[in-house]
Formats: structure tokens, C-alpha cells, sequence
């Protein structure tokens, strides 16, 4: 297991998981796709997608809809770890209604590196810069 990887905790119906994040793309329209694996006694396992692709609907780069089946806990795993912001409207589709989350690119990142810069760089998004500090004027000899 990568040394690095950040696992958090996951609250739901059924009790606690320790769990980590895979980002990724969805193979058609390329929108973002983020899976959960759960580490337990008997290693890491896939425990659900967090995210669901409804091409009939249009998002930003950052946006995805959220998988209705945990809906609940997964927005409040997201606001709890400051992933994301969700946004004030739902979609229908189906006999399923899903919430929208503005996702944070940066702080996804702190889950998956190298997903995330595969993301952005399939989306010609640039990495933030470290802004740079202004030097402070310094007083005028007279």
C-alpha cells in the first residue's frame, strides 16, 4: 500500500469505513469520476463510486453529479472534508434525483496526485501557482 495515500474516515447508515479516493474519468464526455475503496482487515476493496455520469446534463470541468444510492452520507462526507461545494439545484433522471458538487480540484488532490493531474491536464486546466508575495516598499530616503 502506497505510503502516502490519505485515508479518512467514511460515516454512513452502516457504521465507519476507513476509505481513500481514486479520481478518474468517465469515458464518455470525459467528466470527473471519483471512486471510494475501502481499507479494511482484509486489504483495500472497491466500496462505491461517488460519483454517476448523466451525459443529458451540462457541468464544469470540476462538477459532478452525486451517486443517489448513499446520497446523504456522501454530501456530508464531502462538506465534512471540505471536498467540494454543493450546489443549490438537483437533477432528475430516471426514477433518480442527484445533487450537484463543485469539486475542488486542490483538495482532491491531497487523495490522488496523479489522478487529478491527469484530470486537469485532459481539461487544459492549469495547477494553481504559490502566489507570489509582494516585497514591501521600503521608505523613501530624502
Amino acid at each position: 500500500m502506497d505510503e502516502n495515500l490519505k485515508i479518512v474516515p467514511f460515516k454512513w447508515e452502516l457504521g465507519e469505513e476507513k476509505v481513500s479516493l481514486h479520481i478518474g474519468e468517465y469515458q464518455y464526455d470525459d467528466r470527473l469520476y471519483i471512486g471510494i475503496t475501502s481499507h479494511g482487515e482484509d486489504g483495500p476493496e472497491p466500496f462505491a463510486d461517488m460519483t454517476v455520469n448523466l451525459p443529458a446534463f451540462s457541468l464544469e470541468p470540476n462538477e459532478a453529479f452525486i451517486n443517489g444510492d448513499i446520497s446523504r452520507d456522501l454530501l456530508a462526507f464531502i462538506k465534512e472534508n471540505k471536498l467540494g461545494k454543493v450546489l443549490p439545484y438537483t437533477v432528475k433522471q430516471g426514477f433518480g434525483k442527484y445533487s450537484v458538487v463543485a469539486f475542488d480540484l486542490e483538495k482532491l488532490k491531497e487523495f490522488d496526485p496523479k489522478g487529478i493531474a491527469e484530470f486537469k491536464k485532459s481539461h487544459d486546466i492549469p495547477d494553481k501557482q504559490p502566489r507570489k508575495q509582494k516585497q514591501k516598499s521600503k521608505g523613501i530616503d530624502r
